[in-house]
């Protein structure tokens, strides 16, 4: 009898090995929701930070929302991770929104078209941000619905942008004219 119970034991946890294996080698449009939804429903902290960067608004484009442009896209996910982060939730936090085969096309001088165009490309907006309480932050501005966040980094495709830089900007333009 106690033979059946260590090869049913071992089968379990080899069947767990492989689950998490599997998961790991996963491609990020795969993987990304599932994180998501796991966070969403383990972790306390998912909900109030996540909402209130959904709710904000994309820079200088008035009334358009992170969620409302990041939601309609394929694969979509919003994940979080905690950076240094005390037992009552409060912290520093980075929030990814990534978003899949998204077609990006901003302006530029530098080539013989005049635009550079990511086509099927992964998106990823990365949000720095502090919990303290019910109060999210982004440096120093109050993360609130209807008022403009700005992500710290941009990735599209190869490409990594931070607020810097010449087409962060425009970058997210073009997020709000999906």
């Amino acid at each position: 009898m106690a033979n059946k119970i260590g090869r049913i034991l071992i089968g379990i946890i080899v069947l767990a090995a492989i689950a998490v294996g599997i998961y790991y080698i996963l491609p990020g449009n795969i993987k990304n929701p599932l994180t998501a939804t796991l966070q969403s429903n383990t972790n306390d902290n998912y909900a109030p930070i996540v909402d209130a960067l959904k709710g904000a608004t994309i820079p200088k484009n008035k009334g358009i929302t992170y969620d409302s442009k990041i939601s309609v896209q394929d694969s979509n996910a919003w994940t979080i991770k905690e950076i240094s982060v005390d037992d009552a939730g409060n912290g520093s936090y980075d929030v990814y929104a990534d978003a899949y085969k998204v077609t990006v096309s901003v302006e530029n001088n530098t080539n013989d078209t005049g635009m550079v165009t990511h086509t099927n490309a992964h998106i990823r907006l990365t949000f720095h941000v502090n919990k303290n309480g019910s109060e999210i932050k982004i440096g120093d501005k109050v993360v609130e619905a209807g008022k403009a966040a700005t992500p710290s980094e941009i990735d599209v495709a190869e490409s990594h942008y931070t607020s810097s830089d010449e087409y962060f900007q425009p970058i997210l333009n073009c997020l709000a004219g999906l």
